[in-house]
């Protein structure tokens, strides 16, 4: 990221009118807290901004202010000034037509994933920020836009969630001081550890149980897997949204290096989640199919039944583990 990158994105925001602020498939934290935060901004500078995200918002994240005005799908028809990319490592990541891009006079990126192709006309790319909340902070300051709690509680649940609660390597001083300045605004680190990380329904305990109950190990102990079934999902009555961190239960085996949930699609598609310790890129796995994420936390989609997609990526794993 350079100083031009930063001003050329403080002026594109201070033009535009309408933004379409998009964020990656299946949105964590980072992601869902950055595109609520753009919205609220956006707002209380007299702009007009509509978020879009193809997967649903996990329920741990609807305490955000304004994540119940996500979308599923970008209107049709309507043209925006600016289209917003947050926190995506690649195009392939959006999940979205390349269409609704190009519904868009003018495309402004922010994001810390390194490595991956862009494709948009203003980018602010930093690869040793922690998350991209902490990046939005430092521009919202740079743009003069006045940082309410409930833009503050979004960014702050960005940077949390992708320092895991800030246990994780990637958090330097500059993280430090990005939470200082949005505690000052007067959000709660309780309530957003509370919300994300200590408080499920009761489908969403349910199906963690089903998933716990599949744990398995293979690689002597490094690899730990679980997998949630259609059918399971069923008699918990639980969506999708309420399998968001389960993986992290999986990966906390004691010995495993890797953990990886396997979950079960509708369309017959498996949805992979991987995490990871020491010095194992799990975005490299998720890279191999057509997926992406961080080295520590990544994912992606095959198109493969369950049992054929368990079978491709322990292989893909435990050859990787030993490279």
């Amino acid at each position: 990221m350079t100083k031009s990158d930063f001003q050329e994105a403080v002026r594109v925001f201070r033009e535009g009118g309408s933004f379409l602020v998009l964020g990656h498939v299946n949105p964590d934290g980072d992601s869902l807290g950055c595109m609520c935060a753009f919205r609220l901004a956006a707002q209380s500078m007299g702009k007009s901004a509509v978020p879009v995200s193809a997967d649903a918002v996990p329920e741990n994240y609807r305490f955000l202010q304004g994540s119940e005005h996500i979308l599923r799908e970008a209107p049709s028809g309507e043209r925006f000034d600016v289209g917003v990319i947050l926190d995506c490592d690649g195009p392939g990541r959006l999940g979205v037509p390349s269409e609704v891009l190009e519904s868009c006079a003018k495309t402004l990126e922010f994001d810390h994933h390194p490595g991956v192709e862009r494709v948009s006309d203003v980018r602010v790319i930093d690869s040793s920020a922690a998350s991209t909340g902490e990046m939005l902070y430092e521009f919202f300051v740079e743009a003069g836009v006045n940082i309410t709690p409930q833009i503050a509680e979004c960014l702050l649940t960005a940077i949390i969630t992708d320092t895991g609660c800030f246990r994780f390597s990637n958090v330097k001083p500059s993280t430090l001081r990005a939470a200082s300045g949005l505690l000052e605004c007067g959000v709660s680190i309780n309530k957003i550890v509370h919300r994300v990380y200590e408080t499920r329904t009761l489908a969403g305990a349910k199906i963690l149980g089903a998933a716990l109950s599949s744990l398995k190990t293979s690689a002597n102990g490094q690899v730990a897997y679980a997998c949630i079934t259609q059918e399971q999902m069923a008699a918990a009555q639980s969506d999708e949204a309420e399998t968001e961190g389960v993986v992290n239960y999986v990966r906390s085996v004691r010995g495993a290096r890797v953990g990886i949930l396997f979950r079960e699609n509708t369309d017959g598609t498996t949805r992979v989640s991987l995490r990871s310790s020491d010095n194992l890129d799990a975005s490299q796995i998720a890279r191999l199919f057509g997926g992406g994420g961080h080295r520590t936390a990544a994912g992606c989609t095959l198109e493969r039944p369950l049992g054929d997609a368990i079978e491709a990526v322990l292989s893909a794993v435990q050859k990787w583990m030993v490279s």
